[in-house]
């Protein structure tokens, strides 16, 4: 029999991934250049971020959000992926890059203080491994060693997967979060070699404006699921309108929020 937080972290990974695609399929709908799928993808987000920061939110899930949206940014700005050709290797690749280095600095953050030797290192480790992607897609992105950035480009999309993770398994305990996240960084590594071998699978998923969407939904997940924990842990008298504007982030959320996850914090032995 599955362990229960085994799918419990499968059920919340799903649910991002079904939003994910519903997101997906709207933009698909709209137009990718319609002003209504951009309303889509960051107004939202953009509302949740600023309820976070009104609710003193731990700073590793503010910075979560916000990453997210960089990386949306990123990708509008400087489109290397694209709907036309899949892979275009005149705009630039490294500042994309960055954002993904963030992403593995913050998965570390929040696990570091609390973790292993042996964790300590990798995390350090895989950090080192995406400041050395940033230098070699500004040095190889369309150039003769473009293949060596193509296989060393599998440490940012690890921390992509990882991302994902973060922004679904707020406010979880630290078993779910713990199989949740290698869940997430296995599909991660699946996808990379996924889209390596079909620009046609990238050609599709850059109209529909996955590359965005990817990052930004999952927040949803925790954000939501997360005001309701800390809702129905509060235990006080509420109505149901109070209650509903409360995790929806209308009204404040009175109550002390954990370092990340709500047993403080993840160790992972």
């Amino acid at each position: 029999m599955m362990d229960e937080n085994v799918l419990h972290a499968c059920m919340l990974l799903l649910g991002s991934n079904i939003m994910v695609g519903t997101v997906m399929s709207i933009v698909y709908f709209l137009g990718k250049d319609s002003l209504v799928s951009s309303l889509l993808i960051y107004a939202p987000v953009t509302m949740i971020s600023a309820v976070l920061i009104r609710d003193k939110y731990p700073l590793s899930y503010v910075v979560s959000n916000l990453l997210a949206i960089g990386h949306g940014l990123a990708h509008v700005t400087y489109p290397f992926l694209n709907e036309h050709i899949g892979v275009d290797k005149s705009v630039d690749v490294w500042q994309d890059q960055i954002i993904h280095l963030g992403q593995s600095v913050l998965v570390g953050a929040i696990f570091f203080s609390s973790s292993n030797i042996t964790f300590r290192a990798s995390s350090l480790l895989f950090v080192m491994c995406n400041i050395i992607n940033v230098i070699v897609g500004y040095n190889c992105w369309g150039q003769w060693c473009h293949n060596l950035y193509v296989w060393i480009s599998l440490a940012p999309a690890l921390a992509s997967g990882l991302h994902f993770a973060t922004g679904t398994l707020f406010h979880n305990s630290k078993s779910v979060a713990k199989y949740g996240f290698i869940i997430q960084g296995t599909s991660s590594v699946i996808t990379f070699f996924l889209f390596k071998a079909s620009d046609d699978m990238l050609k599709l998923f850059a109209v529909c404006r996955f590359f965005e969407i990817y990052f930004i939904v999952p927040h949803y997940t925790g954000f939501f699921y997360g005001r309701y924990m800390i809702h129905k842990n509060l235990s006080r008298e509420s109505s149901a309108l109070n209650a509903l504007l409360e995790i929806i982030g209308v009204r404040p959320m009175p109550s002390h929020h954990p370092s990340y996850f709500n047993t403080d914090i993840v160790k992972l032995d």
